[in-house]
């Protein structure tokens, strides 16, 4: 399981709710610094969506959970397997 997929199940429910907590902080906060939805951040908490990748990226850098070097280390990642892709493809 990759870093991106353990934030966005702490971004998620009660898991969302602790989190705040520990970090003292409250979706109202984490909406207005990080310009993801204080609706969306609502959805997540009560379980009624799951984070995309996008957002969880966004809450996950203001929440201090993610570095730049672990977003450069993913999209890295991600182009590697799009080489191996367009490899097959010629």
């Amino acid at each position: 399981m990759n870093k991106l997929t353990r934030i966005k199940k702490w971004l998620s429910g009660s898991s969302f709710t602790r989190l705040m907590e520990r970090e003292k902080t409250n979706k109202y906060q984490i909406a207005k610094n990080s310009g993801v939805s204080y609706q969306t951040l609502l959805n997540w908490e009560a379980g009624r969506n799951r984070p995309s990748n996008m957002s969880a990226e966004i809450v996950g850098m203001y929440l201090g959970l993610i570095s730049n070097d672990d977003i450069i280390a993913e999209l890295e990642r991600k182009q590697a397997e799009i080489k191996i892709e367009l490899e097959k493809l010629k």
